[in-house]
């Protein structure tokens, strides 16, 4: 099939849900789903000459966006990839080593990562937002919401893959049509979703295969998209069978994580039927393939391959390393601080000890500092916020959960004591963009709103 190559630049935050709710929490996709694309092109459903053929019949298929690092092509983290808990330098590829060689083995499952095992991340960026009454022309009262989007201004590229029997026509139009398209995501009405769609020209894959192979003659399919298996009554299934014709599975190796979403239908204005997902990054490790098997692999595996589902690499390079010298990334760039490196200033241990505790006093002076000139600001903002309802996020704060700050967005915002959006907004904003130690100013806040140890 010919391979079609685009970039596209995020001109303002994505929003790209990776679930069609609207309550609770909801997960973001760290890629672009190829549906969004063919979505793009299906709005000139009825100028093609066989709208059947590009649409429904798998011979163009829509590839998913995948972040740029340096104009390189980057991979959803492989699931063979382990790491020790205790030490983010230790890690191990489980197609070469046993996981017994760690004392706490911890899968990766975040990021990218390059050819050259250069470690990639996307950024978020998080809002909150209010509904709008047009009659009143003011915020709708207790109907807020957030939303968690992808920062403007990555690279992205994804391939659309077009069958020779395609007429040159048809292939014209899908290639404009993308590049005449400038929203993508959810909330396009809005703030979101203004992209560039560059690129069209016909290009050799970059997922070559690997020269070298997996120990045993056995052979390690990489997952570069979301693969939707179908048993032989076309039953969505998670049965690894299904793959193709007699393959043989090494479950010991393999490492497979699994989604459920149902996707949203514009066109006819309701849901679709629910699908059930083996995720992009997931190692199938097999026995061997026959010449057969490889073609039918190569060829797409299960359904909605128009979608960009059914993509696997056979021995990718980046999979056939005995070691995995990750080169990592940091996901946010902060100015270094010289505090950090008080082990290469001081080598006495006592001095250390002294010195990390000063430095410890010095934060939180720093955190103090903002809190009080917090309440000189606001506090008239919360005059009608009681100190128990201070107290309740004192203790969410106090749990020591990851999740905390989402945890006091759901307490403010529902219930029968909502808060009012400006309210809610500036304690948000506040706590969001602070960047000393969240947990502690946000524990001394609302002590302090709270009343205590004043």
């Amino acid at each position: 099939m010919k391979e079609l190559v685009f970039q596209v630049e995020l001109k303002s935050d994505i929003v790209l849900p990776a679930s069609s709710n609207t309550e609770g929490k909801i997960d973001q996709l760290d890629f672009i789903a190829g549906s969004n694309f063919l979505g793009m092109v299906a709005k000139n459903y009825d100028k093609f000459t066989s709208s059947f053929d590009v649409f429904h019949s798998g011979k163009v298929r829509f590839g998913d966006g995948h972040i740029l690092k340096d104009g390189k092509l980057t991979y959803k983290m492989p699931l063979s990839i382990f790491k020790e808990k205790t030490d983010e330098n230790i890690l191990v590829n489980q197609l070469y080593t046993s996981l017994d060689t760690l004392k706490q083995a911890q899968q990766l499952r975040n990021g990218y990562i390059t050819k050259e095992l250069d470690e990639v991340f996307a950024n978020y960026t998080y809002s909150q937002k209010s509904a709008y009454n047009k009659n009143t022309r003011t915020s709708k009262e207790g109907q807020m919401y957030g939303y968690t989007a992808l920062k403007k201004g990555s690279v992205w590229e994804f391939i659309v893959k077009v069958d020779e029997t395609i007429s040159s026509e048809d292939e014209k139009l899908i290639i404009d049509t993308l590049k005449e398209s400038k929203r993508l995501g959810k909330s396009k009405s809005a703030e979101y979703g203004q992209v560039e769609i560059t690129g069209g020209e016909v290009l050799t894959s970059q997922n070559g295969e690997a020269k070298a192979s997996l120990p045993n003659g056995e052979v390690a399919l990489y997952c570069n998209s979301r693969l939707a298996l179908v048993d032989e009554n076309g039953n969505p299934t998670y049965d690894l069978k299904y793959l193709c014709d007699g393959i043989e599975v090494v479950y010991k190796k393999t490492q497979i994580r699994t989604s459920t979403f149902t996707p949203y239908n514009g066109a006819q204005k309701t849901k679709t039927y629910e699908r059930v997902c083996i995720n992009k990054g997931s190692v199938i490790v097999v026995k061997s393939l026959t010449d057969a098997q490889k073609e039918q692999i190569q060829n797409g595996i299960g359904a909605f391959l128009s979608e960009g589902f059914g993509e696997i690499i056979i021995n990718p390079s980046f999979l056939m390393k005995k070691e995995f010298p990750l080169q990592k990334e940091c996901k946010d760039k902060k100015e270094i601080d010289k505090r950090q490196k008080i082990a290469e200033i001081f080598e006495n241990k006592t001095v250390q000890f002294l010195a990390n505790r000063h430095n410890a006093n010095i934060n939180m002076l720093s955190i103090a500092n903002e809190v009080a000139e917090f309440i000189e600001n606001k506090k008239s903002t919360f005059s009608n916020i009681k100190s128990s309802q201070w107290g309740n996020i004192r203790s969410i704060v106090s749990s020591n959960q990851s999740d905390y700050i989402e945890k006091i967005t759901e307490y403010i915002s529902t219930g029968t004591k909502k808060w009012e959006v400006q309210q809610s907004t500036t304690l948000l904003n506040a706590i969001n963009t602070h960047t000393i130690d969240q947990q502690k100013f946000t524990k001394l806040l609302a002590m302090k709103m709270g009343g205590k140890n004043d």
